[in-house]
């Protein structure tokens, strides 16, 4: 069955290694509808796609990182799905969240001890300050998280600051970079997606993309970024 397509959209093939057009029929149903508004953690919206976040603590039991930094808290959501999954592997571990809106950010997120719940800019010198000292305190991998203004411009900076904090075999995800047709909201403008594609020009070999994972469900918010630093 072919979901149908919101209005004002428009459908490309994006699933890496397939001609199917039913992920991408389903993906852009799946945005357009909003379920990923709707979606929540312990009662604390979320804002992600639920297969991309069970994808990420696939990742995070992988990789069993000590520091994980997300730009982009909004809710508190992920943070508190991000501790839940170390909490169960055990970790002794840091969770930096940042973000410039911090009132609606939910106090179960705020009291937890192991999350760190910054308000500044995601591409302010302050921020990069504080990674590195936590790189510092939780020595081992680090799993990052792309999800703040999603402007091609602003992720570009992100990807200039977080790039010389990671060490080679460290994990990145630039989320919403279905952005601008990919296959989402074609009039958006520049955003992730571009913001990763130029890093990358420019950049050879800072990163290898992990497709495998990208392609694991059939569909992803984040289409192209799903890095490992080299």
């Amino acid at each position: 069955m072919i979901v149908p397509k919101p209005p004002g959209t428009h459908v490309r093939a994006e699933v890496i290694g397939s001609s199917d057009p039913a992920p991408t029929d389903y993906h852009v149903w799946y945005y357009g509808a909003g379920v990923w508004k709707s979606t929540s953690w312990l009662g604390v919206r979320t804002l992600k796609s639920v297969s991309d976040m069970w994808n990420y603590q696939e990742v995070l039991t992988e990789l069993r990182p000590r520091l994980v930094v997300e730009f982009g808290t909004a809710y508190g959501g992920s943070a508190l799905y991000f501790a839940s999954v170390l909490d169960g592997l055990g970790l002794d571990y840091r969770i930096l969240t940042v973000d410039t809106l911090p009132g609606r950010i939910d106090q179960q997120a705020i009291d937890h001890s192991r999350i760190d719940v910054v308000t500044a800019s995601s591409t302010s010198s302050e921020t990069a300050a504080h990674i590195s000292q936590l790189r510092s305190l939780f020595a081992g991998p680090m799993f990052a998280i792309l999800d703040s203004d999603h402007s091609g411009a602003h992720v570009r900076a992100e990807l200039e600051l977080i790039t010389p904090l990671l060490a080679s075999g460290d994990y990145l995800v630039v989320e919403d970079s279905n952005l601008n047709g990919h296959p989402v909201m074609p009039d958006y403008g520049p955003g992730p997606y571009e913001a990763v594609e130029s890093y990358l020009a420019d950049h050879p070999g800072a990163y290898r993309r992990d497709e495998a994972r990208e392609a694991k469900f059939g569909f992803t918010f984040a289409p192209g970024g799903w890095l490992v630093r080299q």
